[in-house]
Order: C-alpha cells, then sequence, then structure tokens
C-alpha cells in the first residue's frame, strides 16, 4: 500500500489504466513505473479518483465521514449515472411548489435528519463542504425563532417610519430603507400585528418544521454552496410528501441581526443563506406550476 495525503494507493490492485489521471481536478495523479501514483498535491480531497477506478485500487480518507445511513429509506447506490429517469426527475421538479398552508402535526426528526444528509450530496466550491444545518423540530422553537424575527422588522419598522431619516439616507446615497418602506412596510406592518393577535402566521406559514443551511468560514463559494443544498432539500421533501417554502424574511433578520441567530445558538461566525420552511402540506395542487419564458442568449 502507498499511502500520501489521505489518499491510499493499493499497486497489487492498480492496472495503470490512467482513469485517476483524468478525473483528478489537481492534476495530482501520474502513472510511476506503470502504476498510479500521487505525484502532486491532493488540495481537494473529492474522493473522484477513488470512485472512478475500476480496480478499486484507490481509498480516499475522509475525516469524520457521513454515514449516509438514512432512517426513511434505503437508497440504491450503484456504477449506473442515471439511477433515475429524467422524466421523473423533471416530474418531480414541476410539481413542487412553495407551500403555504400545512397540516397540524409535527415532522419527525428521523425525516428533518434524512434531508440533511441529502443536502449534503450537493457540490460545493473546491469541495470545501463549509455548510451547517440547524434543524427546527417543533413547532413551539419555531413561534420563538419567529419571534425573535418580529422583534427585528418591529425595530426596523420604527426606524423606516420616520420620513427624516429616510430621506437623510437617501441623500447618503443609501436607498436601501426607503425601498423597504415603499416596498415592504406597510405588508410587514399587517404581518407584525397578525402575530401579535396570533391570528396568523404570515412569516412561517404556521409550519411546524424548518432547516437553516449556512456556510462557515472559509468557504470559496459560501451562497451557491447553501441554494444548491437548499435546492436538494426541497426536492427531497416534496418526494417524502412534505411541503416547504424559503423564507426569505426569515434570512434577512438573521443577516442583519445576530441576536435572530443567538436564540438558535447559530455562532456569530456562521452566515444563513437560506430557512426552508418544512410541514405536511394542508393542500393538493391539481397541476404543475406555470412558469413565465425564461430569457435565452446563443453566443
Amino acid at each position: 500500500m502507498v499511502a500520501s495525503a489521505g489518499v491510499i494507493i493499493d499497486p497489487d490492485r492498480c492496472d495503470g489504466c490512467g482513469v485517476c489521471l483524468r478525473v483528478c481536478p489537481a492534476r495530482a495523479f501520474s502513472l510511476v513505473a506503470g502504476r498510479a501514483g500521487l505525484t502532486g498535491e491532493c488540495r481537494l480531497g473529492c474522493d473522484h479518483c477513488a470512485a472512478a477506478c475500476p480496480r478499486a485500487a484507490i481509498t480516499v480518507e475522509i475525516p469524520e465521514p457521513e454515514s449516509f445511513a438514512f432512517a426513511g429509506f434505503e437508497p440504491s447506490v450503484g456504477p449506473e449515472r442515471r439511477p433515475v429517469a429524467l422524466a421523473d426527475l423533471v416530474a418531480l421538479m414541476r410539481v413542487r411548489r412553495s407551500c403555504r398552508v400545512y397540516r397540524d402535526g409535527e415532522v419527525p426528526l428521523s425525516q428533518l435528519a434524512d434531508l440533511v444528509r441529502i443536502a449534503i450530496t450537493a457540490p460545493s466550491g473546491t469541495n470545501s463542504q463549509l455548510w451547517s444545518f440547524t434543524i427546527i423540530p417543533t413547532r413551539e422553537k419555531m413561534l420563538l425563532f419567529g419571534r425573535a424575527v418580529a422583534a427585528f422588522y418591529e425595530r426596523l419598522n420604527r426606524l423606516a417610519a420616520k420620513a427624516w431619516l429616510r430621506k437623510l439616507l437617501k441623500i447618503c446615497g443609501r436607498r436601501e430603507l426607503d425601498d423597504y418602506y415603499r416596498e415592504y412596510y406597510a405588508s410587514v406592518c399587517e404581518g407584525l400585528e397578525s402575530w401579535r393577535q396570533g391570528s396568523d402566521d404570515r412569516l412561517f406559514h404556521g409550519a411546524p418544521a424548518a432547516i437553516l443551511v449556512a456556510s462557515r468560514p472559509g468557504a470559496s463559494c459560501p451562497v451557491e454552496d447553501a441554494l444548491m443544498a437548499s435546492q436538494n432539500i426541497v426536492l427531497a421533501a416534496e418526494s417524502m410528501g412534505l411541503g416547504s417554502c424559503l423564507i426569505g424574511f426569515a434570512v434577512e433578520a438573521l443577516r442583519r441581526d445576530r441576536r435572530v441567530g443567538a436564540v438558535l445558538g447559530i455562532p456569530s461566525q456562521e452566515k444563513v443563506h437560506a430557512v426552508i420552511a418544512l410541514g405536511r402540506p394542508a393542500v393538493s395542487f391539481r397541476r404543475p406550476a406555470a412558469r413565465r419564458r425564461a430569457p435565452v442568449r446563443i453566443v
């Protein structure tokens, strides 16, 4: 066995086919005496070499590897590149809608944990995998989080209501508060009043659970990483029979006020990029969502 930088090569198994040379993003492999050798620096730890090796001659040691032992199902893993028919995949994407009406009843924690495992099968920039996930498993905790978000918007609305402040900031080239006042102030006031009266949850729409997707320091593409993981979550949730909805107002509150994240124990150095409300949908849709035609350029 030859080991280097967490990559172990078994020379008795290696037949020098060169597949590892072609798939390695870091170009870290070369053939030495007709066998694969790690002659460069393995910077990514992406596991491409081991996954592609037809002789199973390469092992990549991953620190604290995820077991991918799912609670709700047994995944089928094989060499096929397309284990799901394209038509089925597109059908799943088309039927998924943002859910804003949920049934009572909690989502089992095992399902939420499975969604996180599914999330981390997404790609990440430079294979950093520097994401983190916060699971809110109960309606009680959702209300705690909601109160922190509501407190942020109450403070923001008090500022936005001051015309002199909006005007002064505009003169200084900072239009954000005036834009917020014009586009969101009135509807947020209504939502806050409904929240205070307990009559209507316009933030989470009554969802009993949520998953927050964040990045830890050092990621090269933190926003992209988080959003690709989030897409995995919402598609998998649809397949599980769960409704989902991304809550942008909560993300904005978390971004601008550390006190909101502190309520959930999120470290201040982490940045939340997606808040995904989850629960059993109370309404069934009869057809896929229509979409506007997107501009497409062929250059």
